[in-house]
């Protein structure tokens, strides 16, 4: 009997309520799931149940911030094509800078050939009557030799021992 107590602590069916005692004691087939242990839910609640519930603020914010992206991509693009645009203009610029620099550089040629010194000479004494000037017509000034400047205001170059030697030496002399 002491064999039957000690595995009577292990038998779990003295723990059970009374009611599935007595349904195990009958001992039923064990049954396959069958259609009767489904339940069935109409396609709308299907879709009820594993729709996720979304966030009005967390839609707006990623909204939001998307319009922010896109304006920040569309704005970089344009800075992009105004930056090539003015680039062109300025390269455009250049070349018609330099184009114009070569036909002055050919004008002057031109003009250099057609006035030289000989040809003003001979217009300035044929047609508008002027002369050379000569010795008589130069007058000569001469500037005095004595006139000379000299600055008296120290101008901050000596530190402070040459000034108190300059004093002393002042002083002295």
């Amino acid at each position: 009997m002491a064999a039957d107590k000690q595995s009577e602590a292990y038998d779990l069916t003295l723990f059970e309520p009374a009611e599935k005692k007595s349904a195990k004691k009958e001992k039923k087939p064990k049954k396959r799931m069958t259609e009767s242990n489904l339940i069935r839910l109409h396609p709308g609640a299907i879709t009820k149940v594993h729709r996720r519930k979304r966030n009005p603020i967390k839609i707006i914010g990623i909204g939001l911030l998307t319009i922010v992206v896109a304006m920040v991509c569309a704005t970089i693009v344009q800075s992009n094509v105004v930056l090539n645009e003015l680039n062109e203009e300025i390269i455009e610029a250049n070349k018609t800078i330099t184009q114009q620099n070569n036909l002055q550089a050919q004008y002057q040629l031109k003009v250099d050939s057609r006035l030289s010194a000989s040809v003003v000479q001979d217009y300035a004494e044929k047609k508008l009557g002027m002369t050379q000037a000569n010795n008589a017509q130069k007058k000569f000034i001469s500037l005095s030799d004595g006139d000379y400047g000299k600055v008296i205001r120290d101008d901050g170059t000596n530190n402070a021992l040459q000034t108190v030697a300059n004093a002393f030496k002042g002083m002295w002399s």
